[in-house]
């Protein structure tokens, strides 16, 4: 792929980190003259394709890091949550910009059934909205309309930056990312205190002193298991959310390294098993490997493939189902909901604050630790099924067809796009076991590389 940290790549990074330091810095002590200065930068920098790549970029993926440098000065958490809109916002009105231009991206099947998918998802926003409160909805929305999003960010770019540069500026990232990484797990606290980690999570977490926050790192054994005795240094680095930090590296180890450099892609796992310990990321990279070897590295054809990922699939639930686990308990216990009319975004979830009670106040069954997972909360699609009821099929279908659309597009020839294909129905059902699969960071984020790809596997003027 000849990644390497070219000189526009650099000093558009650099010009784009001040941009972003100015605007979360004007947002921080002023709102509304920080709106004003965010959208006069943005319909200047739209006219510099590297630049504007290189902000939006750092500003979807870095965004908690811009707000841990000012957040000293923020007085609420309330304030402190709406700054974390912003990464949702600046992809959302690209896509307006993306929607309103729609013939010079896609063609009108795929811009009607998009378009249908965002107004389903506002309508039971507005529904959760009356019923369980603004941001418990707004998050929701935000999570299942995320890969969309950015898969339509993506193809803009596609349209207007060259790949190579896309690429090299999505590396230097990655690496910078991966090298804090590295030093945080191994000086927590001076890298912690750099990175003004206390401020943060103070607002965060109500975590008030250094000592609180190192504990609050080793707080978990190792993969969150009960059982186990070892507690590893747990961080969160550039991202600030190990589970989220732990789908970042992943992901773009995968994209960058795998499989002509395992080598490096081996070394980013452990570094992530190491400074993280998420046992969601162990078995998306599992699942990542093993379907790469059954497709292309067997004769098998496609759908026996499919199938034996599929029971390997099955036997993950089983086990989990058997032992009780909250992420395969939450993806049942939406299912009761599939056939109703759902409850609205906002209903269930580890975001929302209505865990217990239905749209109509009605008390779940007490069940003690486990009653919040009777709204499907622990999983990406006990969430969506409780949600959006029988109208989740929808989402269901507009997503597996978009992955059979883009592996006819992708065709077999290009290793990157493969391990493209891979990542998207992997990412997709990892939404079985964990909520944060559907984050910018995880599914979103696969999401924008298949956009940025997209445009590379045949003519320009047909997008999908």
């Amino acid at each position: 792929m000849g990644l390497k940290f070219r000189k526009d790549v650099v000093i558009w990074g650099i010009i784009a980190f001040i941009l972003n330091l100015l605007v979360f810095g004007v947002f921080t002590f002023n709102f509304i003259v920080g709106v004003i200065i965010f959208g006069i930068i943005g319909l200047k920098i739209i006219l510099y394709p590297k630049l504007f790549f290189s902000f939006f970029i750092q500003i979807i993926f870095f965004q908690n890091s811009f707000i841990a440098f000012f957040s000293g000065f923020i007085e609420s958490t309330t304030h402190f949550k709406i700054l974390h809109g912003i990464n949702y916002a600046v992809p959302v009105l690209l896509t307006i910009l993306v929607f309103k231009n729609n013939t010079h991206y896609f063609y009108k099947n795929f811009y009607y059934k998009s378009l249908v998918l965002l107004v389903l998802l506002l309508m039971y926003t507005l529904f959760g909205i009356y019923h369980f409160g603004m941001l418990n909805s707004i998050v929701y929305l935000r999570l299942f309309s995320t890969p969309l999003i950015l898969f339509l960010a993506g193809i803009y770019f596609a349209r207007t930056t060259n790949i190579k540069f896309m690429n090299n500026s999505l590396f230097c990232m990655f690496f910078i990312c991966a090298l804090v990484t590295l030093l945080q797990f191994l000086f927590p606290f001076y890298l912690s205190f750099i990175l003004n980690d206390l401020d943060y999570f103070e607002l965060k977490k109500n975590i008030l002193s250094w000592d609180d926050l190192m504990a609050y790192y080793r707080s978990k054994p190792l993969f969150n298991l009960s059982w186990m005795q070892i507690k590893l240094v747990r961080i969160g680095s550039l991202i600030k959310s190990f589970i989220s930090l732990s789908y970042f590296l992943t992901i773009l180890g995968i994209y960058f390294y795998w499989p002509n450099k395992k080598f490096n892609f081996i070394l980013i796992v452990i570094l992530t098993l190491i400074s993280v310990n998420s046992k969601g990321a162990l078995v998306f990279a599992f699942f990542t490997v093993f379907m790469y070897y059954l497709l292309y590295r067997t004769n098998l054809s496609n759908g026996l493939s499919l199938v034996l990922y599929g029971i390997s699939n099955l036997l993950f639930i089983l086990i989990g189902l058997n032992s009780q686990n909250e992420h395969i308990l939450g993806f049942f216990n939406g299912l009761n909901y599939l056939f109703t009319l759902g409850n609205g975004l906002g209903f269930g979830g580890n975001l929302s604050n209505s865990l217990v009670a239905d749209y109509m106040g009605t008390p779940l069954k007490d069940l003690g630790y486990y009653t919040r997972f009777q709204n499907g909360s622990e999983s990406v699609f006990g969430v969506l099924f409780a949600s959006l009821g029988i109208f989740s099929i929808y989402y269901l279908y507009f997503f597996f067809n978009f992955y059979k659309r883009i592996s006819q597009k992708f065709g077999k020839s290009n290793t990157r796009l493969n391990v493209l294909k891979i990542l998207t129905i992997i990412l997709f059902i990892q939404g079985i076991y964990q909520e944060e699969a559907f984050s910018p960071y995880a599914f979103g984020l696969v999401m924008f590389l298949v956009g940025i790809n997209y445009s590379k596997t045949y003519d320009q003027t047909e997008i999908i």
